[in-house]
This record gives C-alpha cells, sequence and structure tokens, in this order.
C-alpha cells in the first residue's frame, strides 16, 4: 500500500479532528474495522485485431537491407515550448527541457528537463520494447541513420530515423508541432514480417529535484470506465534490483490514453487506435555518488510502455508538458477527449470546491499579480461569506455556556451509573429536553470548524495540483507557495492565531476532556502543519486572522445582549415589586 504524503495526512487528521471534537459525547458505537477489499483484478478485454493499413495509404518505414549509422548523433529540435534533445543511438529522446518552468535545483534557475536523468542503466524516453530480450538491447543500442543533415532543427518539423541489420529492422518517425503535442510512429519487422512492440519512457519522468516522496510519479490510463492511477504496490527483487508493478498492468483494451505523470507534469500517449496494450514498473535505482552527495540513497524511478495491438506499427499523439487547464483542456477538445483538462488536473472527491476556488484565484490574479496575496484576499471572502453561518453556531454556543450549570446538575444526578448502564439513557433525555428547552444546538460550537472543511480540502488540493502555483513567490522568505515555509514562521504563526481564537471562542462543551482537547488543537495543528505547503499555511492563518476579528465583534455583540437581557431582568423584578408594592393589603380577619 503506497504511503500517504504529509498533507493527506495532515488532512486526514484534520478531518478526524474535527468529527472527534463534534461526535464525542453523540455517537457511540464501537470500531469495527472494515474488511479488506480485495485485489483489484487486472481488467483483459478481447479486442478484434485493427483493420490493416495498407501501403497505399501510409508508406512502409522499414528499410530493407543493412542500414546502419557510422557514429552517434544529437539532434536537437526546437518548439515553441520545449527543447527536444535526441540521439540516434536508439533514436530516442536524451532531455527534454520546458521552456517556461525552472529546475528546482537549480541555482541560476535553468528550464526543467523532464527526463530525470541520461543512464545507460534506466534507458530513455522512447525506447522499443519486443519480446526478446537480446532483440530488445539491439533495437535501443543501435546507430539509427537520421534523414537530416542539420544538427539543430526548428519546429514544425519531422524527423526520420531508420536502422536495419538485414534481418531485424526499425524505424521511428517523430513529428514536432509548434506547442507540446507530437506525432510519433514506429515501425519494427522480422525478416519482412510486422514484429509486436512498445514504446517505452523510461529513465524516469518529472521534476527530479522535487519532493518525489510526496509525490511520486505515477501511471495513469483512461479505460472506458474511468480513469485509474496507480502508484508502485508490489515488488520483488532479482540481482539486488527492487522492481515494483503497477495494477492493473499488464493491459489490453480500450483506452482513450495513458501514459506517466508526476504532481505537475505528465507524458500522455493518446493512441490512434483507440486500444492499447501496457505494462508499467517501478527500478530502485541509486544515482551515482556526486562531491554534493557521497551517499546518494536509493529512489525509485518509473516507466510505462505503451503498444497499439496488434501489428508491428504503432501511432500515438503524444502530449509531454505541464498539467495546466489551459494546455490540456485545448488538446483534449482536438484529440476528441473532452474530459482529460478535468481528468490531468485532478482536483479530487471536492472537486466541487476545489474547481471553483482554483478558478476564482485565476480570475483574481488578472488584477493581483501575486498568489499569495490572492490566497489572502479569496480567504478573506470565503470568510465574510461563511460569517451569517459562523454568527448563528457562535449564538448556540453561548447557549450552551448558560444551560451549562443545568446540564452539570443533571450528569451530577446520574454519575453513580455506569456507562451501559440503561437510566443513562433517561440522562439523554434530560439534556436533550434542556437543549429543545432553550434553542441548543449541541454541535452548534463546532459548526464553523466544520464548515471550513471542504475550504481547507479544495485550498490543499488547488495547492497539490495547480501547476500555477509552482515556484509562485508571495513576499520576503517565502518564494514558494507550493513548498514549506523554510523557517516555520507562518505555521508558528498560525498556531499562536489559533489559540487566540480558541480562547476567544466560547467551548460549548461541559466535558473536561473535550475542553482540554479544544485547547491543544492549535499546538497539534501547528506541529503537522511545520512540513505543509506555505500556500496553505497562509491559508489557514489568514482565515485564523478574520476568525479573531469576527470572533471580538460577536463577543462584543453578544455581551451587549447579555448586558441589556441582565437590565431588562432587572427592571423586571423592579416592575413585579412595584406592582407588588401597589396590590391592596388584605382586610383583617
Amino acid at each position: 500500500m503506497a504511503e500517504f504524503s504529509t498533507e493527506r495526512r495532515i488532512l486526514l487528521a484534520f478531518t478526524l479532528s474535527f468529527l472527534v471534537l463534534a461526535l464525542w459525547n453523540y455517537l457511540g458505537p464501537k470500531y469495527e474495522p472494515p474488511e479488506p477489499a480485495p485485489p483489484e483484478e487486472p481488467l483483459v478485454v478481447e479486442l478484434a485485431p485493427p483493420p490493416q493499413v495498407g501501403p497505399e495509404e501510409v508508406a512502409p518505414l522499414a528499410a530493407p537491407g543493412v542500414l546502419e549509422a557510422g557514429e552517434e548523433r544529437l539532434i536537437t529540435v526546437e518548439t515553441e515550448v520545449a527543447t527536444i534533445e535526441l540521439t540516434n543511438r536508439g533514436a530516442r529522446v536524451r532531455r527534454w527541457t520546458l521552456k517556461q518552468f525552472k529546475q528546482y535545483d537549480d541555482e541560476e534557475g535553468g528550464p526543467l528537463d523532464l527526463v530525470q536523468g541520461v543512464t545507460t542503466e534506466l534507458g530513455l524516453p522512447f525506447s522499443l520494447e519486443v519480446a526478446n530480450p537480446e532483440e530488445q538491447e539491439t533495437l535501443n543500442q543501435a546507430l539509427f541513420v537520421v534523414e537530416t543533415s542539420w544538427a539543430e532543427l526548428q519546429a514544425p518539423v519531422e524527423v526520420v530515423f531508420r536502422w536495419s541489420d538485414g534481418e531485424l529492422a526499425a524505424s521511428k518517425r517523430f513529428r514536432f508541432g509548434a506547442g507540446y503535442l507530437l506525432e510519433v510512429e514506429t515501425e519494427v519487422t522480422r525478416a519482412g514480417q510486422p514484429l509486436e512492440h512498445r514504446v517505452a519512457w523510461l529513465g524516469g519522468f518529472g521534476d527530479a529535484a522535487a519532493d518525489t516522496a510526496q509525490f511520486p510519479a505515477q501511471v495513469l490510463l483512461r479505460t472506458p470506465e474511468k480513469v485509474r492511477r496507480h502508484p508502485a504496490a508490489m515488488a520483488t527483487e532479482t540481482d539486488g534490483v527492487i522492481f515494483k508493478s503497477y495494477p492493473p498492468f499488464p493491459y489490453e483494451g480500450p483506452a482513450a490514453y495513458a501514459g506517466i505523470e508526476d504532481r505537475y507534469f505528465a507524458a500522455v500517449f493518446f493512441p490512434e487506435a483507440g486500444s492499447l496494450t501496457g505494462t508499467a514498473a517501478t527500478v530502485q535505482w541509486t544515482p551515482p555518488a556526486t562531491p554534493d552527495n557521497e551517499s546518494p540513497q536509493p529512489q525509485p524511478v518509473g516507466s510505462v510502455a505503451l503498444g497499439s495491438p496488434p501489428g508491428g506499427t504503432n501511432r500515438f499523439q503524444v502530449f509531454v508538458g505541464p498539467k495546466a487547464l489551459e494546455e490540456v483542456g485545448p488538446i483534449g477538445e482536438q484529440l476528441g477527449v473532452p474530459e482529460l483538462g478535468n481528468e490531468l488536473v485532478n482536483f479530487g472527491f471536492f472537486w466541487f470546491v476545489a474547481k471553483p476556488i482554483f478558478l476564482g484565484m485565476k480570475w483574481m490574479y488578472t488584477g493581483i499579480p501575486n498568489y499569495g496575496w490572492v490566497i489572502v484576499g479569496l480567504t478573506i471572502l470565503i470568510n465574510l461569506l461563511l460569517f451569517p453561518l459562523k454568527w448563528k453556531s457562535l449564538q448556540s454556543a453561548f447557549m450552551m455556556q448558560k444551560v451549562a450549570p443545568q446540564m452539570r446538575a443533571i450528569q451530577a444526578r446520574y454519575k453513580q451509573y455506569k456507562f451501559n448502564d440503561p437510566r443513562k439513557q433517561e440522562m439523554q433525555k434530560e439534556i436533550m429536553a434542556l437543549y429543545k428547552q432553550h434553542g441548543v444546538n449541541p454541535l452548534g460550537g463546532c459548526l464553523p470548524l466544520l464548515l471550513q472543511l471542504p475550504f481547507f480540502y479544495g485550498f490543499y488540493t488547488v495547492l497539490s495540483t495547480a501547476i500555477e502555483l509552482r515556484q509562485a513567490p508571495w513576499f520576503g522568505w517565502i518564494q514558494d507557495l507550493s513548498q514549506k515555509d523554510p523557517y516555520y514562521v507562518l505555521p508558528l504563526l498560525m498556531g499562536g492565531m489559533m489559540y487566540v481564537s480558541t480562547k476567544m471562542t466560547p467551548i460549548s462543551t461541559p466535558d473536561p476532556a473535550q475542553q482540554r482537547m479544544m485547547q491543544l488543537f492549535p499546538l497539534f495543528l501547528t506541529f503537522l502543519f511545520l512540513q505543509v505547503s506555505s500556500g496553505l499555511v497562509l491559508y489557514w492563518t489568514t482565515s485564523n486572522v478574520v476568525g479573531i476579528a469576527q470572533q471580538w465583534f460577536i463577543n462584543k455583540r453578544m455581551r451587549e445582549r447579555q448586558e441589556a437581557e441582565k437590565l431588562a431582568a432587572r427592571e423586571e423584578r423592579r416592575m413585579k415589586k412595584k406592582r407588588h408594592k401597589q396590590l391592596p393589603e388584605a382586610p383583617d380577619a
């Protein structure tokens, strides 16, 4: 089972803590762990072979006879958004750098390379996989002939590679456009007969300097039913190397797309045939030692291999770039996958909260070009919209404080009975009758916190998903809202503000244990928020500051109300006393 990231643990702890606070004394069924779900069976769909493409439609690529280059050549293709370096050794990609995005570990702010490292051990993107390991090694190490004499090319452009040893032959055709899409066509034959093969993205994917422990690269697959995302699950060891497989691969069946992704970027293959076969794996690999890292730690490196069954030709449209709605949305429409934007930019279970938050942030950014201040402004707006509900719930909390002495008196009468004594039910009935008499909602004090859960999750999802927040600065020491505060200033400030807010808020429960838990809750959250993205901490800190201002206003109004009630009560007692004095005295008997 994949481990939860730190932020997912915090989200889970946050949710469970609120539920415990809200339901402490009101629901008492004993927890029974659910039966473990059976492992999902790999989906295997039998398909009829796709129609064969005749030579009159597409000219065959594979070349007869012996065809091999004398030396390795590098070819660079420049598009508007990327620089791609190809090698004729295996006709593969060595580097794929995105011009608009920077490396995390590059002090000079160099462009991000989505190929995690040029290593012969792990292979390279667009390698070939065939059933025979020796033939596979031959194909990926062969020196292909390149049908261009230029070392640097400008998109739109087509680059064709061919190779043959007289028996085994292969060819690859890459068509680069101006944006993030390209067309890939591969063909492999043996003795003139088509040889089934797959195109693999090897060597890892994504930003190698980012926090891959929390957001590791994973495989995604779009079946007719849904999108499946699969982190490493099962592990086997061979010659000291750990391989982890991703269910449900191996896969065969209809698919709109499949590929590999990390937190912010994706390499997605769209099969022309509308179906594919696929395998995926993760290799635990230890990079070579460097002066800066004398003892490197093993790291997972994911891969995916895809083919269009059956036959010896694969044709794909391939997207390699950022998971940004304005990029993948139009591409999905173009390729007949209109849901692509919402599926790649995955806003999770509370998408109906997270996506409006994201769109609101994008809209506000046009007027306030700083996502830190956008988060502050949007948080203030959300808290103002929730204020009427908070006002009502805190009125209930004040009423709970008012009836607390009567409730303690009821509990005192039943304290000699054990928890499972049937007479305890009578105590609950009396307490509920007391609540009803005074119009008290026992969960009212927790309602403001519970109402913020969807927005907390929405901000968490947006900050974890939206590439717009990657390396987005706020001010001063906060230069990346998607990363933790390097000096922990915001988490400590958040904890202090939350403690002040807790002290100002009336505690609606008379239970001392629950009161202590409420007092310790800010300390608990401060500890958890130390490793959370600074954008999420900024949201919660701002929410606490606004909450303090709202609470001060509410407390002031409630004190005024209480003073008015006391004055009214004194006036009523005075009037009763006055009326009593004015009553005629009873005649003597």
